[in-house]
């Protein structure tokens, strides 16, 4: 019984704590740049709810898939760092996971930010 205090425990403890995470968006190439940035924001809204941060945004571009994903070749990239905390993290997954123009996403817990752009960031700022 002991136990499953303390397991309990630590899961609502790491609900409200603040980490680092590293975030994807892919979406659907049938919207524009405009409609793109502004379904993201929704989820820079949720990430920021209770504290949280956003310590880097990067917009890579209009870029091909290495397949197709939900009859798109081309998706929209997003990258995010993030500090959140778990419950944010989690609310975003459920509503991207039901959004019909999000092909793919993928959040990660991090150490660490990195400072520098990302090569991708630097290779699509050199195409423009």
């Amino acid at each position: 019984m002991l136990f499953i205090a303390k397991f309990y425990l630590n899961l609502t403890e790491r609900k409200e704590i603040m980490s680092l995470y590293e975030s994807v968006f892919v979406l659907s190439s049938n919207l524009t740049e405009k409609l793109a940035e502004e379904k993201v924001s929704k989820y820079e809204d949720m990430a920021t709810k209770n504290g949280g941060k956003i310590l880097k945004k990067e917009y890579w571009g209009l870029r091909s898939l290495a397949y197709k994903i939900k009859k798109n070749s081309k998706g929209h990239y997003f990258f995010y760092n993030l500090e959140t905390n778990y419950t944010n993290i989690q609310e975003i997954s459920q509503k991207l996971k039901i959004d019909e123009d999000h092909l793919r996403f993928l959040n990660i817990k991090i150490k660490e930010v990195s400072k520098e752009s990302s090569l991708i960031y630097k290779q699509s700022k050199e195409e423009s």
